[in-house]
């Protein structure tokens, strides 16, 4: 059983509502191949939050600060001009955004190999802090272990721990 499985086992996603996306014009726009897995995750759960914190971006979003092409720019310049303060964990070049929370966190993956998109690992950007966390899997892993209380960020709500493992679909 792989880790999409067991995330659809304790967040039932919802009946499968839209088409297909068509990945190659999206990573054509984004000028990167992505990974595996978050076209799989995207595919079955379209959109919508997990735990009612947790967004992944996705192509073609009704809101547009959810949708992966729209967010890439102004979030890699975003991270450019933190840069001249924080240090990011890679080059703000090798980030691409991947995921939101509703208290405005910024997770990104780590583009490292670029062209082994299978590999990328995760990274949050704690709003309120200079840190980062860097998780060492893919995003849907990522999302299984918060969903499952095995991955806690700092910087995060404590109060998360306390949530089910839940997706609620957007409206």
């Amino acid at each position: 059983m792989n880790d999409l499985d067991r995330l659809q086992q304790i967040c039932p996603p919802p009946e499968p509502g839209h088409s297909p996306l068509e990945w190659t014009a999206v990573e054509y726009a984004l000028g990167t191949q992505l990974p595996r897995d978050y076209k799989e995750l995207v595919e079955r759960y379209g959109a919508g939050s997990f735990k009612d914190f947790l967004s992944v971006l996705r192509p073609h979003a009704a809101h547009e600060a959810l949708d992966i092409v729209k967010v890439t720019p102004s979030a890699r310049s975003a991270v450019e001009e933190l840069s001249q303060w924080v240090e990011p964990p890679c080059p703000p070049r090798l980030l691409q955004p991947v995921a939101v929370t509703s208290n405005g966190d910024d997770i990104f993956w780590l583009l490292d190999p670029p062209e082994k998109p299978d590999r990328w690992k995760v990274t949050v950007k704690d709003i309120n802090g200079d840190d980062w966390f860097i998780f060492d899997g893919h995003v849907t892993a990522f999302l299984l272990g918060f969903c499952t209380n095995e991955v806690v960020v700092p910087g995060f709500p404590d109060d998360l721990q306390e949530k089910g493992a839940s997706f609620i679909p957007a409206p």
